[in-house]
């Protein structure tokens, strides 16, 4: 989508003038670029500023503006021109919305500031350092220790080379693409869609608006169609390839030959010195500590397996009576309308009992995990000689919901499970609460933590199998309040130079 196609978008919800298609593409833009919801927050927090300060008018010129924003009556400008979410009257251009809308609340901040008053975020948000040069956010480290520079999360990561000595890190780059690199490992980022990796491993997620996202190596230059890989440089620079969702293009690095086309469930090799880019097993044994971390689980205690990624996807099938298995289902879904599910609070729930009905709301982005126990072998009911496994999973977003009863399982399949998911027609799901239960029952034993970020299980498995649908918060809804932190005006000011 365009700029202007987004600024119409916006303005179109912000004058309370938006159908339901519209609304739609404004959040699935919304749920695919950060740089988005920045541009849409600020647009949103200027409109809101100037109908809280100011009067309705009917029309607004251009030469109007000008002179309205003089530098001889700076406070007319805050308190003189307004615009409410109903603002059919008002006649005027987006660029000149923008242009009202940024001049207002530059003018407006040089006020605050040389009052001493700052607009800030809710308190209990974590405040960073953000420089705005950047092109990535260090978002989670584990055990991570740098070359040269000591570096910490929630870090503005710019151009310039990383050298990750040992560990994880993973940069979730603004344009919506996600990297995980384990060390040892030399990355650089040329650009916001052009990056090196020199030697080491390295897994991407990259959605819809960063399609196109580069990884060159010295071997192989990598061109992301929406996808999701991994890549591994050793140190005589020889680079294998793996694609575990969609495709990318891989060409010989300097090779002016048509690029090679690589397909899910696909892996591909080359060296600096080979003449041609082979076919090779797809494995992906290497990447098993980096890929959940770029898929949104940090940490999986006790007997947990995160599940290789690749296209074949059939939960149902797999059987394990030692680990719980954690499958990726989806990313980047946006909820129509409200989602019913078993749990929604944090807490200890005993078989996930489902007798009062929750709801997660409407307009939300969502991503979504399956955690499965599926003993080997064949149970009967009532076989009480099953499989006991305990183990505790971190996701790197809020849970907002889980799903453990059988019809809700299916009736959100289509919704929340993998877009090539077999889920089979085996019995699932975690069976309801006995009256007499209680927490050391020895029977399935969910606890969903206060932050709602850390899930323990401990599960029994027998003649059904086991599974907890995971829904997580990748995104608000577009109609939650935003408040935002201004440490000066210096933004605003770039921004209307570039109108």
């Amino acid at each position: 989508m365009n700029h202007e196609a987004f600024l119409h978008l916006t303005t179109l919800y912000l004058e309370d003038a938006i159908n339901a298609n519209d609304l739609e593409l404004l959040n699935r833009e919304l749920a695919n670029s950060p740089d988005r919801v920045q541009q849409f927050n600020d647009l949103r927090l200027v409109t809101g500023l100037i109908n809280e300060h100011g009067r309705p008018i009917d029309t607004v010129s251009v030469d109007n503006i000008g002179a309205n924003f003089s530098s001889e009556s700076p406070s007319y400008a805050s308190s003189a021109i307004g615009f409410g979410r109903n603002t059919s009257k008002i006649r005027l251009s987006l660029q000149t919305l923008a242009v009202v809308a940024l001049a207002t609340v530059a003018l407006l901040l040089l006020f605050l500031n040389s009052s001493g008053i700052q607009l800030q975020r809710d308190n209990d948000a974590p405040q960073r350092n953000l420089d705005t040069s950047g092109i990535a956010t260090l978002e989670y480290t584990s055990h991570a220790k740098w070359e040269n520079k000591q570096r910490v999360e929630g870090d503005q990561i710019g151009k310039g080379k990383l050298h990750l000595k040992i560990g994880l890190a993973r940069l979730d780059f603004h344009n919506g693409a996600t990297v995980t690199l384990q060390g040892p490992a030399q990355f650089e980022i040329i650009s916001p869609n052009k990056t090196v990796l020199t030697s080491g491993i390295l897994t991407a997620s990259v959605p819809d608006s960063a399609v196109g996202f580069k990884v060159l190596t010295p071997a192989m230059d990598v061109v992301d169609l929406g996808t999701a890989f991994g890549v591994s440089v050793g140190g005589d620079g020889e680079t294998d390839v793996c694609v575990f969702e969609g495709e990318v293009e891989v060409s010989r690095t300097d090779s002016k030959n048509t690029p090679q086309l690589v397909r899910e469930g696909s892996a591909v090799r080359s060296s600096p010195k080979a003449e041609s880019i082979d076919s090779v097993a797809y494995a992906t044994m290497r990447y098993e500590k980096a890929w959940p971390v770029t898929s949104g689980v940090l940490q999986a205690t006790g007997l947990m397996q995160f599940v290789s990624p690749g296209p074949d996807f059939v939960p149902g099938r797999i059987e394990d009576s030692d680990r719980i298995l954690v499958f990726r289902e989806c990313s980047r879904v946006i909820l129509k309308s409200d989602l019913e599910v078993d749990v929604t609070e944090p807490g200890q729930y005993v078989r996930v009992g489902r007798r009062n009905k929750q709801s997660i709301g409407a307009g939300q982005v969502v991503g979504s995990y399956l955690l499965q126990l599926n003993p080997i072998g064949e149970f009967f009911r009532n076989e009480t000689d099953g499989a006991r496994v305990i183990g505790q999973i971190t996701f790197n977003r809020p849970i907002l919901g889980l799903i453990g009863g059988t019809a809700q399982l299916i009736s959100t399949d289509e919704l929340l499970g993998h877009p090539r998911g077999n889920y089979g027609n085996t019995r699932r799901g975690i069976e309801p609460a006995r009256p007499d239960d209680q927490p050391d029952s020895g029977r399935d034993n969910v606890t969903l933590s206060n932050d709602r970020r850390t899930l323990s299980l401990d599960l029994s498995a027998s003649s059904a199998v086991d599974q907890i649908r995971v829904i997580v918060l990748e995104q608000t809804q577009v109609t939650a309040p935003f408040r935002l932190t201004f440490n000066n005006a210096s933004r605003y000011e770039k921004m209307l130079s570039e109108l």
